[in-house]
């Protein structure tokens, strides 16, 4: 393990980030965004737009769009339909 550290790129973790979105459109933020939108409340689609939008940038207040799905959400299955 100290070989390995010594062998690694000063700079990995920030090349990481560069390539490694902070903020993931998950399922429940679409579904939850999508739903408050048939409602005809944009806000919630909006703010997940202006998230996903930019990916990469980290922004204050926006921290949920960093967390995985929470538990109670269950699993989540998708249909392609083609």
């Amino acid at each position: 393990l100290p070989r390995w550290r010594a062998r690694r790129a000063p700079d990995a973790a920030a090349r990481m980030a560069a390539v490694n979105p902070l903020y993931i459109p998950r399922n429940h933020l679409v579904e939850a965004a999508l739903e408050a939108a048939g409602r005809g409340e944009m806000m919630p689609f909006d703010t997940l737009l202006a998230v996903v939008t930019e990916p990469f940038v980290e922004r204050p207040g926006l921290d949920a769009y960093a967390l995985p799905a929470p538990s109670d959400f269950g699993p989540y299955r998708t249909f392609c339909g083609t």
